[in-house]
């Protein structure tokens, strides 16, 4: 049976129609109407490349910006010299905001211990550094202050010495008259009985200060006057306590407060002419 089936095929097979190899390969090609992504034609749209001209451009202004936020906040721009005894060199940005207060030498040390101008107004601090040495004894009338200026903009040197020397006239003659600006001569509070420690509130009512054995009524500044004193030294104190104490026989204030960074500082007024005696971090 295998056999018969298989001696059919082979006649069918015989049978079948065979073309030529010329023939088949002359036949022209249909092309197809729909491609498909492998028998794709066309050529594919060209990939989009990052362009190396803007990444160097948005560099460019980064380092634009950076480096003028370098030279508006952060490079010294001016260094103002004060020379007493005590030298001392006041950097400054380009907005005159202080940078920092640098002692020359090992006098001007101590009057710069624990304590830090930086983001004080230039005026504030040289008002500040007038004080201290004051207290210490260098500004009696002979003393001279020499002023020295180093600014990247000889125009605005010459205007920065004009400020500080003006600011030097005024403190001086105030300190010499027994005047603390901008601090006036209030009224003097009723005796009460004496406490150790009263800790005033911002916008309270002015506390009642006694005052010390051998000083005479009327001589004792009120709270409000030493107030002021030190919120004229540091714009936006924080008073926690104080107390009115006596120092061989002349009276004194003694001041806790803090800064808008939370530092503690510890201070002690002159209760008759409001001098600042001592300033430091507590």
């Amino acid at each position: 049976m295998n056999e018969k089936i298989e001696a059919s095929l082979r006649r069918a097979a015989e049978q079948l129609p065979r073309p030529d190899f010329r023939a088949v390969a002359d036949t022209p090609v249909q092309p197809l109407e729909v491609h498909d992504y492998v028998t794709r034609q066309e050529p594919l749209p060209r990939r989009r490349s990052f362009r190396p001209v803007a990444v160097l451009a948005l560099c460019a202004l980064v380092l634009c910006v950076g480096l003028w936020s370098y030279l508006q906040f952060f490079q010294v721009y001016s260094v103002v010299d004060l020379r007493v005894n005590p030298a001392l060199a006041i950097e400054l940005d380009r907005r005159d905001q202080v940078k920092g207060v640098i002692p020359l030498n090992e006098d001007a040390q101590p009057i710069l211990e624990g304590r830090s101008y930086r983001g004080w107004s230039l005026e504030a601090t040289v008002e500040a550094l007038l004080d201290d040495l004051w207290a210490g004894g260098y500004l009696d009338d002979d003393a001279q202050v020499d002023v020295a200026v180093n600014c990247k903009s000889a125009d605005h040197g010459r205007d920065l010495r004009k400020e500080v020397e003006d600011l030097i006239a005024q403190k001086r003659a105030a300190l010499s008259a027994g005047e603390t600006e901008p601090t006036p001569v209030l009224p003097t509070p009723p005796t009460a009985t004496p406490t150790a420690t009263v800790p005033p509130a911002t916008g309270a009512q002015t506390p009642a200060v006694p005052a010390p054995s051998g000083s005479a009524a009327g001589e004792v500044l009120s709270w409000e006057a030493v107030q002021s004193v030190v919120t004229g030294r540091m714009p936006g104190a924080v008073f926690d306590e104080f107390q009115l104490d006596e120092d061989d026989g002349r009276p004194i204030y003694e001041v806790k407060f803090r800064d808008a960074a939370g530092e503690e500082y510890e201070a002690e007024v002159d209760a008759r002419t409001g001098a600042i005696l001592k300033w430091e971090l507590d």
